[in-house]
């Protein structure tokens, strides 16, 4: 097998399932309609793709017919007597009276000359169809495959039907290759062979006996044109998603361009915003230590109060954290933690470790600790012990 002969059956393959879809009838009455709505001339203008020059051999004369959408009328005669050089005169003169000369031209031979069979096949013979028939042909007719020129017609069935209706014309080959040649002064190259469907100038069956290889290889300009414009479609349809496509980009990178812009812009706001914080948090720091914390000659004045005269310290210490610790010699230094309850100032008194006698002074050593009341409960303490004093006799003993 060719590469040909695949290639016809690939796309006689496709053609079959294509012919399975609605889609022919869809675009059939699609195309009827959009027809309609076009002026009577540019009609005129597409119905002229079904025109073409039927031949008919009648005796000693070659008969030419122009068939066009309004129907079929005889053109002219040529003489086959005459030589091939007269008879190819006279035909180019008829085609010559024409708008346009370059039709296609169709034999036609009489119905009653084919042998027609109607034949049942199994749907999976769609595919390959010619070959099926070529195959059956001498079991369907008295001839073999390469005795005769044959095509069909498949009827319309639907997708789910198992058996096709196949209508199978068949002409003798040796009779038709002698009629063509009769003619082939005056027409030597053809597009097909068909059958008059009834009398002779009226319709024809729309099949095409003449095989491949001998049909006229005619360029198809429509078909050339057509792919042109649909492969320029494509080129306007690709730059065009290619060009909406950039501008998307370009609109989403100016978009991220802003987003990014707004956020930097929000995150110089914060940091700001933060910075001003802090510089207001450390100015008013030692404004608040200071409101905070109470003053130093303050604790003094209360420790020289509260501490009896026999206690005396050696060591004063303050921390960060407002946490007192005090250090000295006692000569009862059990009593001195009541003693610092008694404080406005100070609260929270602890004696750290074990209160341990001093050998050498016969003092009691002591390592106390106290917290700063806040000012507010220092006031108020005060503010208390203040309106207590009066009843209650002389002050506590002081250094």
């Amino acid at each position: 097998m060719t590469f040909t002969d695949a290639l016809d059956i690939q796309l006689a393959r496709l053609r079959t399932r294509y012919a399975r879809t609605p889609l022919p009838r869809f675009f059939a009455w699609w195309g009827h309609e959009l027809a309609l709505l076009l002026p009577a001339r540019w009609r005129g203008l597409l119905a002229e793709r079904a025109d073409a020059l039927l031949l008919d051999a009648s005796g000693r004369e070659l008969i030419v017919w122009r068939q066009s959408a309004q129907g079929c009328g005889e053109l002219g005669r040529v003489n086959l007597d005459d030589p091939p050089e007269a008879q190819k005169a006279a035909f180019a003169r008829l085609r010559g009276a024409l708008e346009a000369p370059d039709l296609r031209r169709v034999y036609c031979i009489d119905g009653a000359r084919t042998l027609r069979r109607a034949l049942s096949l199994p749907a999976a013979a769609e595919d390959n169809l010619r070959q099926v028939l070529a195959f059956e042909m001498d079991r369907q007719t008295p001839f073999k495959a390469d005795q005769v020129y044959f095509d069909y017609r498949v009827a319309p069935h639907g997708a789910a039907e198992r058996n096709l209706h196949v209508d199978l014309t068949v002409v003798p080959r040796a009779q038709l290759d002698a009629e063509l040649a009769a003619i082939a002064g005056a027409a030597p190259m053809l597009d097909g062979v068909d059958c008059w469907a009834d009398v002779r100038g009226g319709a024809r069956l729309g099949l095409n006996l003449l095989p491949a290889d001998k049909r006229y290889a005619r360029k198809n300009l429509r078909l050339r044109l057509n792919l042109a414009l649909g492969a320029a479609a494509v080129v306007l349809l690709v730059t065009c998603m290619q060009l909406w496509l950039g501008n998307r980009q370009a609109a989403l990178e100016a978009m991220q361009a802003d987003v990014a812009k707004a956020q930097n812009d929000a995150k110089q706001v914060s940091q700001l915003r933060k910075t001003l914080q802090d510089t207001i948090d450390s100015a008013n720091f030692l404004s608040r230590k200071k409101h905070d914390t109470p003053l130093m000659v303050d604790l003094l004045e209360d420790l020289t109060k509260r501490l009896p005269d026999d206690t005396y310290l050696e060591r004063l210490n303050v921390d960060d954290k407002d946490k007192i610790e005090i250090q000295g010699l006692s000569d009862d230094a059990s009593k001195l933690i009541g003693l610092l309850n008694q404080s406005t100032l100070l609260a929270n008194p602890s004696v750290q470790g074990t209160i341990q006698p001093d050998p050498r002074t016969k003092k009691d050593r002591f390592n106390i600790t106290l917290d700063f009341r806040a000012i507010a409960d220092a006031q108020a303490a005060a503010a208390k012990a203040a309106a207590i004093k009066p009843a209650g006799g002389k002050n506590a003993p002081g250094r």
